[in-house]
């Protein structure tokens, strides 16, 4: 049995399709090839973003890691100024005490006698130094060449004290050096 021979011929129902609609499927394959060409071109440039991305973090961390050891080295060196600055400073307020000694000593009259002399340099403010001075006799009057005596050094008294005893006078003050 043969089927297709009971087929008949039919004549056209239709006129077929127009050029513009054949032309669907071209653009249709056309279509999906761009699409796929699209998809890998975005899927490269971004595959190229990522490892660009990574790149510029990886020198980022490398720039702030240096930026952080050229910090350090700079506080370290300001810790050094600073220091250094301390000791020059110390320097230049630490006085020697000697001529203080010899010009106290000298301004001694003949019947005054120094039973104690304290002179004690502030360890934050070498500029300063306290001086507990007890003189037996003379009085108000040696205190007062005493101190002139330490003032043709340049000295200034701040904070000064004295208290009179029978024959003993204290004196206490702190000794600071002026550059006049």
């Amino acid at each position: 049995m043969i089927i297709h021979d009971l087929k008949e011929d039919r004549q056209n129902v239709s006129s077929g399709l127009p050029i513009a609609l054949k032309l669907v499927p071209f653009a249709f394959y056309a279509g999906s090839i761009l699409a796929v060409l699209l998809t890998l071109f975005f899927y490269l440039s971004f595959k190229s973003y990522e490892s660009s991305n990574r790149q510029l973090k990886q020198r980022l961390s490398q720039a702030e890691a240096e930026k952080a050891k050229h910090t350090q080295k700079e506080g370290d060196i300001i810790n050094v100024v600073k220091n250094a600055e301390g000791l020059a400073q110390w320097l230049e307020g630490a006085r020697p005490l000697q001529p203080v000694t010899a010009a106290i000593g000298r301004s001694m009259a003949k019947d005054s006698t120094i039973s104690e002399l304290q002179l004690k340099r502030n360890p934050e403010i070498p500029a300063h130094t306290f001086m507990q001075l007890k003189i037996n006799g003379g009085g108000s009057q040696q205190i007062e060449t005493t101190l002139n005596s330490i003032f043709a050094l340049n000295y200034q008294t701040y904070s000064a004290q004295q208290v009179k005893g029978r024959n003993l006078t204290d004196f206490q003050a702190t000794l600071i050096y002026s550059n006049r």
